[in-house]
């Protein structure tokens, strides 16, 4: 029997219950899934079936810093005891309890593969849809402390590992233009009856942008592709760690 078979056999509080117990307050469910990278009905399935597999409730435990045990005592996780800092230890401009909490995270979640033109052959490549909205907020670094038009996305799908892992935050700058080899967020469109709206995204890396195309690129499985111009309404510039993080 597994560790959570056994402890749903001696608590008759329900599965779904017990990780709302644990969630931090203001945290949606949605965004919960969205920060761990796995399907955004998760919460739904979980409810209906009172059981989920170990590996998905490792990746929502870790997605707010609660452990096995910390679960099992119903520990929230903003209301644990924060870790000892240690003396004169580095850390990331970000993760200071100083930071403000307020980079709206846009709702990012897996969409079906999308067929694209790619080495002389039609390709399918790993899309994601994003939301109109804010799914959670994220801290701040010192770095856009004047940069109140930057967003973040949760990676969702493996198509950018090991550059990306599925659950991983990027910030976004939607005003500096790409260069070829940035890592970038492009937004596709397409006509609609109320006019043009985006319909699905792609998180990859920029290879070449031309006057008709562009060309990207991802990882997981290894291909370059080309998208027209014509489908693109934005192409957003994925801010690298370096220029992000201080010590």
């Amino acid at each position: 029997m597994s560790a959570i078979a056994d402890m749903m056999a001696s608590d008759p509080t329900t599965l779904y219950e017990r990780l709302l117990a644990v969630k931090p307050a203001g945290l949606s469910e949605n965004a919960w899934a969205l920060r761990a990278g796995v399907n955004r009905g998760v919460f739904a399935n979980i409810r209906k079936r009172n059981a989920a597999n170990h590996a998905t409730i490792s990746k929502l435990l870790d997605a707010i810093g609660v452990t096995f045990a910390e679960f099992e005592a119903g520990i929230r996780a903003d209301e644990k005891e924060p870790a000892p800092k240690a003396v004169q230890a580095p850390r990331l401009a970000f993760r200071g309890d100083d930071r403000p909490k307020d980079v709206p995270v846009r709702g990012t979640a897996q969409c079906a593969d999308r067929e694209f033109d790619g080495d002389g052959a039609q390709v399918f490549v790993e899309t994601m849809q994003l939301d109109d909205e804010v799914v959670d907020h994220v801290r701040r670094p010192a770095s856009l402390d004047r940069r109140r038009d930057v967003y973040a996305i949760y990676f969702n799908g493996t198509s950018m590992e090991p550059r990306y892992e599925p659950g991983e935050v990027a910030y976004v700058d939607p005003k500096r233009t790409p260069r070829s080899r940035d890592y970038v967020v492009v937004q596709l469109r397409k006509p609609d009856d109320d006019g043009e709206r985006i319909y699905t995204v792609l998180a990859k890396r920029l290879v070449k942008a031309a006057p008709t195309y562009l060309e990207l690129e991802q990882f997981n499985p290894p291909l370059t592709f080309r998208v027209d111009r014509k489908q693109v309404a934005h192409m957003h510039r994925i801010i690298p760690w370096e220029e992000l993080v201080a010590f």
